[in-house]
């Protein structure tokens, strides 16, 4: 059986070769030509955890180069440039530690521009040239100015931690109440603002910030002159000195000694006082009411503890000639003082 001769595959007559269809997996794009394209390959985790601690460490390194430069403008030359200002209000950059708590640098420039535009207003009141802080005289009351000013911050502060420790609270209606008084005072609120402005450059909310402030030390300051602890102690004291003075003690050379009236440098001599001349009942019915070279014993006034010495009377006895010791229950300010001068401190800013 003849074999049957396979024929090649014919060529259509223009020699194009024929269109081959390929297939393409369900899925994979394709290109405007027929073909597959490829997919870009998905970051790494580790590439993508790269880029976002490359980013976040740009992110830090800028914020710290943005501390370190205003930095530099507050600590190495106390500027109080409007940038300055708006960056503190938000940065707490601190002028000096008191005690343990900080004190911000926008705290002290608020008092700074506070006091220069008060002297600024009290030389255009009294018809003066405006002072030019940057002449060498005015350098000079400004770095005056300065230490005034660092010194009542750290005397605030301290006051706002006793504050704090004696649980000092003002409500709302009294601060109401202290504004509403000085509106009143100033015959209203928009010259009072107007007096704010032009005096000391504050707002309204910066004057309830004082009030409130004024208000707790106030009530501070009545609880520490009332504490029955601390007046027993001023008892106790003047007591001791009286049992000196009853042992053979000289009374003038005690009071120079104990007292803390101004007469103390004088031996406790006050001259001659006539009835309602100083405003102390108890210290002159007492010297009225004992013969001449009498000495009391432990008197209770409104400024504490007294021991009072009639030394003479005048021909009438209208006047009596008196001595005294006296020792206060509590002077806030004493006190305070006190408290300020045993609190450290530490200021960050140069003062030359």
């Amino acid at each position: 059986m003849a074999e049957k001769k396979l024929s090649s595959p014919k060529h259509k007559s223009d020699s194009k070769v024929d269109k081959v269809e390929t297939v393409v997996p369900t899925g994979v794009k394709t290109s405007h030509i027929g073909g597959p394209v490829s997919e870009r390959t998905p970051a790494k985790p580790h590439s993508r955890r790269r880029l976002i601690t490359m980013i976040a460490g740009g992110v830090v390194a800028a914020f710290l180069i943005f501390l370190i430069v205003f930095g530099v403008l507050i600590y190495g030359y106390r500027s109080d440039s409007s940038a300055v200002r708006a960056v503190s209000a938000v940065i707490p950059y601190p002028v000096m530690s008191v005690g343990g708590d900080y004190v911000s640098y926008h705290e002290y420039l608020f008092e700074m521009a506070s006091i220069k535009q008060y002297y600024q207003s009290q030389s255009s009141a009294n018809g003066q040239a405006p002072i030019d802080f940057n002449s060498a005289a005015g350098k000079t009351q400004l770095n005056q100015l300065r230490a005034q000013i660092l010194t009542q911050l750290k005397s605030d502060e301290v006051t706002r931690q006793l504050i704090k420790q004696n649980h000092i609270v003002i409500t709302n209606k009294q601060l109401t109440d202290q504004y509403n008084q000085l509106v009143q005072s100033a015959g209203g609120e928009a010259k009072l603002k107007t007096v704010l402005t032009k005096v000391y450059g504050w707002n309204v909310n910066d004057l309830k910030a004082k009030l409130k402030f004024q208000l707790e030390t106030q009530a501070l300051s009545a609880k520490i002159t009332n504490n029955p602890t601390l007046d027993a102690q001023a008892k106790a004291k003047a007591t001791d000195v009286l049992n000196q003075i009853n042992a053979g003690g000289d009374f003038a050379t005690l009071a120079k000694k104990y007292s803390q009236d101004s007469s103390a440098a004088n031996g406790g001599d006050i001259g001659f006082i006539s009835k309602g001349q100083t405003g102390d009942t108890a210290l002159e019915n007492t010297a009225f009411g004992q013969a001449a070279g009498a000495v009391s014993g432990v008197v209770k006034t409104q400024y504490g503890y007294v021991i009072v010495k009639t030394d003479e009377f005048n021909a009438d006895k209208s006047q009596v000639h008196v001595s005294e010791i006296l020792i206060k229950s509590v002077d806030f300010n004493d006190y305070l003082k006190q408290k300020v001068d045993a609190t450290k401190s530490t200021i960050y800013i140069s003062q030359k």
